[in-house]
């Protein structure tokens, strides 16, 4: 998977670093309507009294999309609370402060050091097009200078982060007067970056530079696999990248599925109805969330 396809379906903080305005939106060739996948879990003993949907998402979309079908309505009604990857990226400001905590250290090497030479050139045409001035790139981490880069790259495509799945449900249970929970802190889902070794953040600040001319490309293939509920290209996509080096998998994608499933299964102990919404790479291949919730006994079907 692109870094950029990476981190729309995988990390809800995608947007922290410089997606605050969007611009003109691009000329994207996108679907307009489709019917993204959706699954329900039902136990299979007695303690497992709950239930739930899940949703894949992709975290930023371009604008004028209509996602919601009858089905996904029906599903929101019915459910008792919301459930989403993070709490808190509403209050803008808060959330800066925690990435600007986190991405800024001192005596970092000059973001042009951070890639090969013959990258260099690439590198300065990708920060002229971001409008992030390179002082403050110098100053931050890899992986948040990658970060960054790579949110900047959303925003010259015009998305926009208002339009994101989460943000519309949240809005929209707050409408129900239904709670709204959380599976990890900012702290916690940007502290993943954090703890990679340098030698994997610089690998992410390549792949951004690299992928750079193929942003829009990339999006679009991502974008219409997931409205069109084609879970296959979505695994597809996600089989190479940042997420192809084993390490950087258990990290980002494997011990997190891992954690969410034991959070989930303790709250489908419970009576109730949930609707998960989280990113859509947690939600395909061998080690979605889904997988792991069938082998504690649970009940998986696909619904849409």
């Amino acid at each position: 998977m692109k870094f950029l396809q990476t981190l729309l379906t995988l990390i809800a903080t995608v947007c922290l670093a410089a997606c605050s305005n969007a611009q003109e939106p691009a000329q994207l060739n996108t679907m307009k309507d489709g019917k993204p996948a959706l699954w329900k879990v039902t136990g299979t003993k007695p303690e497992q009294v709950g239930e739930a949907y899940l949703f894949g998402t992709i975290h930023i979309l371009p604008k004028d999309v209509n996602w919601r079908t009858p089905l996904i309505d029906k599903a929101l009604k019915s459910s008792d609370k919301l459930i989403i990857e993070v709490l808190g990226l509403e209050d803008t400001q808060n959330a800066a402060r925690i990435f600007s905590k986190l991405a800024i250290s001192p005596n970092q090497p000059e973001i042009e050091q951070r890639v090969k030479p013959s990258l260099r050139d690439d590198l300065d045409a990708v920060i002229d097009n971001s409008n992030i001035p390179e002082f403050a790139l110098n100053r931050m981490e890899s992986w948040a200078a990658a970060l960054s880069l790579a949110s900047a790259q959303t925003n010259n495509l015009g998305l926009d982060s208002s339009e994101g799945v989460e943000k519309k449900l949240v809005a929209q249970f707050g409408e129900f007067k239904k709670p709204v929970e959380g599976l990890e802190t900012i702290e916690q889902q940007l502290g993943y970056f954090d703890t990679l070794p340098e030698t994997q953040q610089r690998d992410m600040l390549t792949s951004v530079v690299e992928e750079a001319a193929e942003t829009k490309t990339s999006f679009e293939k991502l974008f219409n696999a997931w409205i069109s509920g084609d879970t296959d290209t979505i695994v597809e996509l996600s089989e190479g990248g940042i997420l192809e080096d084993p390490k950087t998998r258990e990290k980002l994608l494997v011990a997190r599925n891992q954690d969410w499933t034991e959070q989930l299964d303790k709250k489908l102990q419970s009576p109730g109805i949930s609707f998960v919404a989280v990113g859509a790479a947690h939600l395909v291949g061998p080690d979605a969330v889904q997988a792991m919730l069938e082998q504690r006994g649970y009940k998986i079907e696909k619904i849409q």
